[in-house]
């Protein structure tokens, strides 16, 4: 259980760290973020009209919606412009401290569900290693890739989360795959 547990701290520091390195840093998050001009008229508006934090899809349907409404939401709306938007009533740097703990645990969890699923016989260094990268892709192609697919989310913000997930799961990577093995020789 120490074993579990040390590992998934290390890795989750690593993986934490490099996101906040990227963020502070690096700053390449930042390329798919552009400014909006008149953007407290924007936000005048939104909150205006928007009853409720959440994410709004524009133009809406109803998802009751029969195949014919459909079909002439499609005829009336193609090739008109659309948007998602997450919109919040308040912003709170406060909540900081809770966003990054929240952040470390969702990370220290993903590290240890890696370990117990490579299981007591991990594997090489090596393996490790490139499980570790495999479950970074894994996270990307099933999580933040299909957003570009469905909701066209621009390729700057995906490459950005996607070197995040490289990155991040490499380092653990190399962590675990020293520590798995280091202890398992010990036995």
């Amino acid at each position: 259980m120490k074993r579990l547990l040390i590992g998934a701290l290390v890795g989750a520091i690593l993986i934490f760290g490099w996101q906040g390195a990227a963020r502070m840093v690096f700053k390449y998050h930042y390329e798919g973020l552009k400014p909006a001009p008149n953007s407290d008229a924007i936000l005048a508006t939104l909150s205006s009209n928007l009853p409720a934090d959440g994410q709004y899809y524009l133009p809406d349907l109803n998802p009751d919606a029969t195949p014919e409404d459909m079909e002439n939401f499609e005829k009336q709306h193609h090739g008109k412009p659309w948007a998602i938007i997450n919109f919040h009533r308040s912003y709170d740097s406060r909540q900081m401290g809770m966003l990054m703990t929240r952040q470390f645990t969702t990370m220290f969890l993903s590290v240890l569900l890696f370990i117990w699923i490579v299981g007591k016989n991990p594997g090489s260094f090596s393996s490790v290693f490139f499980k570790s990268i495999a479950a970074g892709i894994f996270v990307f192609v099933t999580a933040w890739y299909p957003q570009n697919i469905w909701w066209e989310l621009p390729w700057p913000v995906l490459r950005g989360e996607l070197i995040d997930l490289l990155v991040g799961w490499a380092l653990a990577g190399l962590w675990l795959g020293w520590w798995l093995n280091r202890r398992t020789s010990r036995r």
